[in-house]
């Protein structure tokens, strides 16, 4: 799940206004939080998982994900990869399992 549905599914189908005053987080901290402008901080991310009905685990995952991807660095991991994959030669033929 992305960071941007573990935060749809936090709010409840709640306006970001009302699940701030719920959750008592300045609704613009929250709205940041929610358009991916800011990320939360591991204390704010645990409460949000909570609310979001989530094992927080998934929660970070997500976060570390989105981090990952503001700095750029799932494209570069990306290249890695494909470019070991093509120095790599198969042995046989891959035949698909369907």
């Amino acid at each position: 799940m992305s960071y941007r549905e573990l935060m749809a599914r936090a709010l409840h189908g709640r306006s970001v206004n009302q699940a701030a005053k719920d959750l008592a987080i300045q609704q613009v901290t929250l709205n940041r939080y929610v358009n991916g402008d800011r990320l939360p901080d591991y204390v704010t991310a645990f409460m949000l998982a909570k609310e979001a009905g989530i094992d927080p685990r998934e929660m970070f995952l997500a976060l570390v994900e989105e981090e990952a991807k503001k700095k750029g660095l799932l494209e570069k991991i990306s290249e890695g990869f494909n470019s070991l994959l093509s120095l790599v030669k198969p042995r046989r033929a891959y035949v698909p399992a369907w």
